[in-house]
């Protein structure tokens, strides 16, 4: 997955807890904050049996399938095998081939580990699985990336000529100029005239790539349901592709996922535009089942801490979901998730 130092791969925003409630239609009950919270310190995993008390001899954890699931699961093993060998049990990678498969495993108890949720899905392992939030991702210094809407039609949906960055990705309506979340929404204008056109998204079960363009559509007046033709990519790369391949006039990723198919469509930077934004989301997690021991849970999450540190485990990371670091995390920081559930209601069902 393509990295970059460029505005275009800035994900993430140090931004006002205010803005996220706004991009989402929120309250001021659903405060939440940037700024990442100390992560604990790497802890050595009990050797003694009293310690260990209630360990499973082996541990599934399965991860949300961003990508073409296939590309996914290449590097999904290696991470559950650094996890394996910092506890000292057999830990199996599970790529289940949608969102909801996620949230499926965690609560059937096929799965105790559970990983890359995006923020809807960190509400639903909590609240449908009975799951334990355990950390959050961090990229470029924070907790917050949006949703970015893409194009091959700008002379329809951009306001001016794009412009392109040092590595000639194209962009218009001023988003390469965004620095912060104080930017955002952009573009949001042109939302209006995607009625009776066909739009990427992602999966239903993705925030960024369903659920926030979904209110934004709701917000400037179109029927996500209705009023569009919707094609569901299944992934964040497969989103892109549609609009790349003329599949769908305009699209949805986390921002930016054009350069996830650059390798095989080099020129993706030129043909496929962004135009928008959306205002800032609180970045995915991990979580486990809410049945295990406390000293298992404790020794987990050090373990993903510790390797995140690594340089072998910060490769897999980034490799995975462009993951920097991960973070304790509260629960209460997507209650403006929950907010957004409720009022999208059966849209996002």
């Amino acid at each position: 997955m393509k990295r970059s130092t460029t505005k275009r791969s800035f994900v993430a925003f140090a931004a006002a807890a205010s803005l996220v409630i706004a991009a989402c239609g929120s309250d001021d009950d659903a405060a939440t904050t940037t700024a990442a919270p100390e992560a604990p310190a790497a802890t050595e995993v009990p050797a003694d049996s009293v310690a260990r008390e209630g360990w499973p001899e082996k541990l599934v954890f399965t991860l949300t399938p961003s990508q073409e699931t296939g590309g996914l699961i290449e590097t999904a093993q290696p991470l559950a095998d650094m996890l394996g060998e910092r506890l000292g049990i057999e830990v199996e990678a599970l790529v289940p081939t949608d969102y909801s498969g996620v949230i499926v495993a965690l609560e059937s108890g096929q799965a105790q580990i559970a990983g890359g949720l995006g923020p809807r899905q960190m509400v639903q392992a909590e609240e449908q699985a009975g799951a334990e939030l355990i950390l959050q991702s961090e990229r470029y210094g924070s907790l917050l990336y949006v949703t970015q809407w893409f194009t091959n039609d700008p002379d329809t949906y951009c306001n001016d000529t794009p412009v392109a960055d040092q590595d000639g990705f194209l962009f218009c309506n001023g988003v390469l100029d965004a620095e912060s979340a104080a930017d955002g929404p952009i573009g949001a204008d042109k939302l209006a005239l995607l009625a009776g056109q066909t739009v990427s998204f992602v999966d239903q079960g993705s925030t960024s790539g369903y659920a926030i363009p979904a209110l934004q559509l709701v917000e400037a007046g179109i029927d996500p349901i209705d009023d569009i033709n919707g094609l569901f990519a299944g992934g964040h790369d497969g989103s892109v592709q549609a609009v790349y391949d003329g599949d769908a006039a305009v699209g949805v990723s986390f921002n930016d996922a054009r350069g996830t198919i650059e390798e095989t469509s080099s020129d993706v930077g030129q043909k496929v535009v962004v135009f928008g934004w959306s205002g800032p989301i609180p970045n995915d997690g991990f979580a486990v089942a809410g049945d295990l021991a406390d000293s298992l849970v404790a020794a987990i999450t050090a373990a993903f801490v510790a390797i995140a540190a690594t340089e072998e485990g910060a490769t897999v990371l980034d490799e995975l979901y462009q993951i920097d670091g991960l973070v304790p995390v509260d629960s209460v920081d997507f209650d403006v998730i929950r907010q957004l559930e409720v009022k999208l209601g059966d849209v996002l069902d």
